[in-house]
């Protein structure tokens, strides 16, 4: 099958095997991509009230074999030879267009939530009123419209269907879909598709969707024409699959807007992984949208001071993600500085109330997590958040953490300065802070991953990007050099521990989590190191940086999702793995080919 991705008259193409995955901006998401579906979590799905995702339609698809996926941004190309089917996901309905195709259009469904498993009482009630064919799953008083069809005959049977990525996965991955009808095509035809909960909503979506066709298109039209401003289509794939990410939910008083942490699965907005990607939007001048998400994580900040890990919330902690805010405030006051245009967006009583948190949350941090000038955590409470058998979750003193922790005087010097305030007793603290995590972490060219644990990890890239004072230059290339022999991977990225560790996995081991901290490269972990790496010595390490950022193109436009980043792949061989796009792997790639441009 060949793959394309075409901008204006830029195009690129390549064979390949790949899915496709638009999105609304609104919580709903369509993906598919060959004839069958690799995971029960693609189709059509829509995000309903209570934060879950809910499938409708399983699979739309021609009697035909499919040659091409192309991906024009707004709208995906998927062909069959001389005939096509054209997709265009809006907030309103999605525009399913059949050109040069004589023959059935098959519709497949699976109303579910998308971990709801249960397969009792699913009945399927196929109706018409008007023009329209109203489908009622009465289950879960669920209705799907579509207007355009001319001619159709119901199936009504039901397939087993077993996905083989869930499989690879270890995760349920044999379900019963309901083949619901056969709709005839003779040429061309032109459907809209709509979803709600209630049968009046969805007739009235259904409808509007057919009478402003062109607005909603334009609409489309205009959000790729706002994002993708650049001259190279790789950067535009980049920051258009970050962008349809970017998700308002609710209206009103309710509405709120973050970037989801990625999708099919990760469809919440968790704090660190949002605030990793808030540098990407920072390069692309979303400065409106940025300081709003800075600062409603700055009002989130507890009595521990720190924030929650997700929302919605989970029960896993984070030790790093209030670190990761003052970090990104740190970013961004910069950026704007450089850029001239600081006080367009903070005022006097934003640098007051900053300082103010900041300061709170340097006291509590101190208080309740710092013995002997070290910072420390529990069980999976850094990004590495998952332990097998009681092995390994990294509690203790983890050197990003301590890294994090001081990167918050850098914020504070900052904003001492713009206050006309002293930082003589902030920075008297920050080296006291300096001279005891590196006595402790660093000895004799190792610089540990956890206190008193040499194990080699990508962590101490982490630490450098956030923290490169810690080390003098010669210092950082020993650190980096050691690590680059424990974990380099040949095909362009990092394992996530030691390749001679007894931990170490190879290949991806799904979700029981064997690999994930313990062998698998992530994408966004090898983005930031290639990006320390051009930092430290971009001559000394081009072969690197190099292979990272192709391996990344690579995986982009070509792999899992075209034009997604996925969150992880093996160490064996480059692949897309884990969830198959992923905000904050996309938006280092985005902060790598700006670092590469700007050649700093």
């Amino acid at each position: 099958m060949k793959i394309i991705h075409k901008l204006g008259g830029r195009a690129v193409k390549k064979e390949g095997e790949g899915y496709f995955l638009l999105t609304d901006k609104a919580g709903s998401y369509l993906s598919l991509g060959s004839k069958w579906n690799i995971t029960h979590m693609q189709g059509l799905f829509h995000l309903d009230k209570n934060w879950n995702m809910y499938k409708s339609v399983e699979n739309i698809y021609l009697d035909k074999d499919i040659t091409e996926i192309e991906n024009n941004f707004t709208h995906v190309v998927r062909r069959y030879g001389d005939s096509e089917e054209i997709f265009s996901l809006t907030a309103t309905a999605l525009i399913y267009e059949v050109k040069n195709y004589s023959g059935y259009i098959n519709l497949d469904l699976d109303f579910r939530d998308m971990f709801d498993f249960d397969d009792k009482k699913r009945i399927y009630v196929i109706e018409e009123e008007d023009d329209t064919i109203l489908i009622h799953y009465k289950k879960h008083r669920k209705y799907l419209a579509i207007k355009g069809v001319k001619d159709y005959e119901i199936i009504g049977d039901w397939e087993r269907r077993e996905y083989l990525y869930d499989k690879v996965r270890s995760t349920k991955h044999d379900f019963y879909i309901y083949k619901a009808m056969r709709i005839k095509c003779d040429g061309n035809l032109k459907l809209f598709i709509t979803f709600s909960e209630s049968r009046k909503e969805a007739l009235s979506y259904v409808k509007s969707g057919f009478t402003n066709e062109s607005v909603l298109k334009n609409i489309l039209h205009l959000r790729k024409k706002s994002v993708c401003r650049k001259e190279n289509l790789t950067s535009n794939a980049a920051i258009y699959a970050l962008d349809s990410l970017r998700t308002i939910i609710g209206k009103g008083n309710h509405r709120l807007e973050g970037v989801f942490a990625g999708l099919p699965w990760f469809y919440q907005f968790w704090a660190r992984d949002e605030l990793i990607s808030l540098k990407a939007f920072m390069i692309e001048e979303r400065f409106e949208f940025v300081k709003n998400r800075l600062m409603n994580y700055l009002n989130a900040i507890d009595e521990t001071g720190r924030i929650p890990n997700k929302l919605p919330s989970s029960n896993l902690n984070s030790a790093d993600a209030i670190g990761w805010l003052f970090k990104r405030l740190y970013d961004f006051l910069t950026i704007l500085e450089e850029k001239k245009c600081l006080e367009d967006y903070f005022s006097k009583d934003d640098f007051i109330k900053i300082k103010h948190k900041l300061h709170f949350c340097i006291e509590e941090q101190m208080a309740r997590y710092m013995k002997d000038y070290i910072m420390y955590n529990d069980v999976n409470e850094t990004w590495m958040d998952t332990a097998v058998n009681k092995d390994d979750g990294r509690p203790g003193a983890c050197i990003e953490i301590q890294a994090l922790f001081l990167s918050l005087f850098k914020l504070m010097q900052v904003l001492c300065k713009h206050l006309r305030l002293t930082y003589f007793g902030y920075g008297t603290l920050e080296k006291l802070f300096v001279k005891h995590i590196k006595k402790e972490f660093f000895k004799k060219g190792d610089l540990f991953d956890r206190l008193g644990d040499k194990t080699i990890r990508p962590n101490v890239f982490i630490a450098y990007y956030v923290y490169p004072e810690l080390l003098r230059k010669y210092e950082w290339m020993i650190v980096f050099n050691k690590a680059i022999r424990g974990l380099w991977l040949d095909w362009g990225g990092f394992s996530s521990i030691d390749k001679k560790n007894p931990l170490f996995q190879a290949n991806y081991t799904g979700h029981n989590n064997l690999s994930y901290h313990r062998g698998d490269s992530w994408y966004w972990v090898n983005n930031l190191a290639a990006i320390c790496m051009h930092s430290l010595d971009k001559k000394k390490y081009h072969h690197f940086i190099d292979y990272i950022y192709h391996a990344n193109e690579e995986e982009l436009l070509y792999s899992g999702f075209i034009g997604h980043s996925a969150e992880i792949s093996s160490a064996s061989e480059q692949k897309s793995e884990g969830c198959i796009a992923q905000a904050w792997s996309v938006a280092t790639f985005i902060e790598l080919i700006e670092k590469l441009k700007r050649n700093t």
